[in-house]
């Protein structure tokens, strides 16, 4: 698996609908007086709630302790790990804390994915878009890899293998671009953690907001893209791809990280059917008008700052 990410390399940004005290509460750092909010897998957080220190917790390779059809199982059973937490339990039975991390290489998969998280979310929950640098990921000490290559590797090599591959894991990956990492995603390749609340608000009033309220309210893309269009001109569209873009980037640490950040935007904005809205003018003047839009979010923002 390690052999295909070298001949496929991994995209530059890699993104995750995140939720800060789930399944477990924030962990307060008692010497710097602030949360030591973490990007782990189920077991990770428990593991660092449970020591009640990130210190602590050890960072152990899969590949030393468990065998490859044990990763896999695991694997099998992530994507679903909210339902099988939801069945009955027979009595001192634990609830399944998976070892992996979802990323994912669509950011407009993403982005519906933590509308609909963080729909549910309690006021002690901060959800968020965290955007992670692929390159910031060292592999010898976490463990990052793309599920469909996993799944791959699985059908051509492991022929042999007893886990079975469910096929709501073969639609996720392909859904969803999926990566995962193990056990956590380390700080240093957080890039931007976006709240909920700024996505899907703008300063002029929720209504002008980019994400429009039927993106914001599917469960699913399916759903959304069943939705009628937003129709707008395209200067409306332009500012509000403007704000948007601005929100992402207000975290981000540098100029020039920010810069590669509102070009990859540019692109995944100038569709704005994706989006659902059908705005008035020719391809090239949207592009155009998106490109102005989004130089605009990156210079405001680090006037601002």
């Amino acid at each position: 698996m390690d052999k295909q990410a070298k001949e496929r390399p991994y995209p530059e940004y890699l993104y995750r609908a995140h939720v800060h005290g789930h399944p477990f509460p924030r962990l307060l750092d008692v010497f710097m007086r602030e949360y030591a909010d973490s990007f782990g897998s189920d077991f990770h957080i428990w593991a660092e709630y449970d020591a009640q220190s990130q210190i602590f917790v050890p960072i152990l390779d899969p590949m030393e302790s468990w065998t490859v059809d044990d990763v896999f199982s695991e694997l099998n059973l992530h994507p679903g790990k909210t339902s099988v937490n939801l069945q009955p339990n027979c009595d001192g039975e634990e609830p399944f804390l998976s070892s992996l991390v979802s990323l994912s290489s669509d950011f407009r998969w993403t982005a519906q994915r933590i509308c609909r998280v963080g729909r549910m979310t309690s006021k002690d929950q901060i959800p968020g878009l965290a955007i992670c640098k692929t390159s910031m990921i060292d592999p010898s000490v976490v463990r990052i890899w793309r599920v469909a290559e996993m799944l791959l590797f699985r059908d051509t090599i492991l022929l042999n293998s007893s886990v079975h591959i469910s096929p709501r894991l073969r639609r996720w990956a392909t859904n969803a671009q999926e990566f995962v990492c193990w056990l956590f995603v380390p700080q240093e390749a957080l890039i931007a953690f976006t709240p909920f609340p700024n996505l899907i608000e703008a300063s002029n009033g929720g209504e002008r907001a980019f994400l429009t309220k039927q993106f914001v309210g599917s469960n699913y893309l399916g759903d959304f893209m069943r939705c009628p269009y937003v129709h707008l001109s395209l200067r409306e569209y332009a500012d509000r791809a403007s704000e948007f873009v601005r929100n992402i980037i207000t975290d981000v640490y540098s100029f020039e990280e920010a810069k590669q950040r509102v070009m990859y935007m540019k692109v995944v904005l100038s569709n704005p059917y994706a989006w659902g809205y059908e705005v008035s003018g020719v391809a090239e003047d949207v592009e155009e008008a998106i490109m102005l839009s989004v130089e605009k979010a990156l210079e405001t923002t680090f006037m601002i700052k």
